[in-house]
């Protein structure tokens, strides 16, 4: 996996554009839609794959990269 394919949730809402800590709200309330290694917290930062955005959310808008 390449460090492109990591990103902080701030980072995924925006290029995805969807609501400021929707993210957060989905990783309280409804962790189970993760799967194994798709998030974490590093620090105070929490992180996602790409991959688990494109699974839950579709492809990244284009122009967002």
């Amino acid at each position: 996996m390449l460090i492109d394919e990591i990103l902080t949730l701030k980072e995924a809402e925006e290029r995805w554009q969807l609501s400021a800590g929707l993210i957060r709200q989905r990783i309280r309330g409804y962790a189970h839609i993760f799967n194994p290694g798709e998030i974490r917290k590093s620090g105070g930062t929490w992180l996602i794959t790409r991959d688990a955005m494109e699974r839950l959310y579709g492809k990244e808008p284009e122009g967002k990269r």
